[in-house]
């Protein structure tokens, strides 16, 4: 029954994209998200995905109405399908209708790479145009855990990444048969990759900048409220206990360590405002550190751009109250025909918040998280009809 219902949601969701044939894929995108309650980034995706299945693989959306795959797994061979010249899409859905009829159940893995090699015979050249393509955008991300601990993601060739993996194991295995040694393994190559990079035995002694958000009792000691970090570089802050945080302010000069205290003044931090037309010095580390990461409902992405919620040329000042943090794709999102931002309240006894409105009439609020050390206030029900109480705004 789920399988059938995503088959029957991609139907209208491609049919949402007909009814705006003047809209961009972006905004549909958004429109998309805000209704399932996704990223914008991850609307698109459903998008994409409802699109290519109803226009380009008939076979595969009808595998997915009758429960032969479910959401994930169609989304898979649509991203294949992406790969594949549109001439040639009816045949790779024709062979996939046949895999999935005929074959023993494949995991998504499996299933991805059943995908690809029928794309790959189908269309040669496309599959050595995406791996020259891939290998152009290769780049380097990071990703703070919930364990105190961060991922970094590098995007390299694979023949690049089978020489670095290949490097560190073996060293590993050398420092591994010496007799003092008790780290395992996995340590000793995380500790190598570190090192390699930074040029010195541990990151401890390299200098390193932090954006610390954190209430006056953390830092004095008679507070428990955990501290926020910001990264200085892209990815998503997050807490940190309060005793990580007082250690991080105190910590010994020669680690050339310099920490930027952000604190709240009464329920709201301090505001700030810029002459400039620009989001620039403190003002832009300001917003930054307020708003965390992409203002735009569950989008979650870093912040890479500080926009003007009331745009400069319609004479919205360059101030706390009329600025938000947007990743490059919600800020462009909202350039859109049909798109609206608005500020509803600042630093009165609400935090931050804005009302964003789609060309569809759909709302959604976006408000900046509380500052370490408030205490968020009782939820207020109005009563709308009779009977019918909802949350207030």
């Amino acid at each position: 029954m789920t399988r059938s219902l995503a088959a029957r949601q991609a139907r209208l969701t491609a049919h949402l994209d007909d009814l705006q044939p003047d809209a961009s894929d972006r905004s549909v995108g958004a429109q998309v998200a805000l209704a399932r309650h996704e990223s914008p980034h991850r609307g698109g995706r459903l998008l994409s995905l409802a699109c290519t299945l109803v226009d380009d693989l008939p076979h595969v959306l009808a595998a997915l109405d009758d429960g032969l795959i479910n959401e994930h797994r169609a989304e898979i061979l649509s991203t294949e399908a992406d790969h594949v010249h549109s001439a040639l899409r009816p045949d790779y859905d024709t062979a996939l209708g046949e895999l999935l009829a005929t074959s023993a159940p494949l995991g998504d893995r499996a299933l991805r790479l059943a995908a690809q090699r029928i794309a790959m015979r189908l269309d040669d050249h496309a599959a050595t145009r995406r791996r020259e393509r891939a290998h152009r955008n290769r780049h380097l991300t990071s990703w703070r855990r919930d364990d105190g601990t961060t991922q970094i993601t590098a995007i390299v060739s694979d023949v690049h990444a089978s020489a670095i993996m290949q490097s560190l194991h073996q060293r590993a295995a050398q420092l591994k048969t010496q007799p003092d040694e008790d780290r395992s393994t996995a340590q000793i190559v995380a500790d190598l990759f570190v090192s390699r990079l930074t040029g010195q035995t541990t990151a401890t002694a390299s200098p390193v900048a932090i954006n610390l958000v954190m209430s006056a009792e953390t830092l004095l000691g008679d507070g428990d409220e955990p501290a926020e970090v910001v990264p200085m570089y892209g990815g998503a802050g997050g807490p940190i206990p309060a005793s990580v945080a007082r250690k991080l302010v105190t910590c010994a000069p020669e680690m050339g360590t310099r920490i930027r205290r952000l604190f709240a003044d009464t329920d709201q931090l301090v505001a700030m405002e810029s002459t400039s037309r620009t989001f620039d010095g403190l003002l832009r580390q300001f917003i930054t550190l307020r708003d965390r990461t992409c203002r735009t409902p569950w989008c979650n992405a870093a912040i890479a751009q500080h926009d003007h919620i009331t745009p400069d040329q319609a004479g919205g000042p360059t101030s706390t109250p009329n600025g938000q943090g947007l990743c490059t794709a919600c800020n462009q999102l909202k350039e859109e025909p049909g798109w609206h931002h608005r500020v509803l309240h600042h630093y009165d006894l609400d935090p931050h918040h804005v009302e964003i409105t789609s060309p569809a009439g759909q709302t959604a609020h976006s408000r900046a998280p509380d500052p370490p050390g408030r205490i968020p206030p009782e939820p207020t029900w109005v009563e709308q009809s009779p009977g019918h109480w909802v949350l207030s705004a």
